[in-house]
């Protein structure tokens, strides 16, 4: 765990405000992870002081808290002060369809298919003309 100096040296606020600062934009933990590259719980773990992000991340990450800390409450969505924004409706995504695999691929299939069928046939072929055992 880091000093409490070394985090404020880095410019990144307090833990708590951290959360504050994403739950009064009404963004999950799972969408901030998703722009940062990490896992959900690695965010409520910076939220939580338990550790704070690294290298470029840590600072790609103050921006980021800063840019929500320099718009005041009038501007968040969903403040005493603003609109409420209208729930944006998602559309259903159709899942795409399997895409063919490469030529290369392709051919080793078959390969391996011709193989699989000749083998079949010399067994075939040993069993059928060798004579039982007695």
């Amino acid at each position: 765990m880091e000093k409490p100096s070394a985090r404020r040296a880095a410019g990144l606020p307090e833990p708590g405000e951290r959360r504050r600062l994403r739950e009064q934009w009404g963004l999950t933990t799972r969408q901030v992870a998703v722009a940062f590259g990490v896992t959900p719980a690695t965010v409520r773990s910076w939220e939580c002081g338990r550790t704070a992000p690294r290298g470029g991340r840590r600072e790609a990450y103050r921006r980021f808290l800063a840019g929500l800390a320099q718009h005041n409450a009038v501007d968040v969505p969903g403040s005493a002060g603003a609109r409420p924004a209208a729930p944006v409706p998602r559309k259903a995504v159709p899942p795409s369809p399997p895409s063919p695999p490469p030529p290369g691929r392709v051919r080793r299939l078959r390969v391996l298919g011709a193989a699989a069928c000749a083998w079949s046939l010399a067994a075939l072929w040993v069993i059928l003309t060798c004579p039982p055992p007695l």
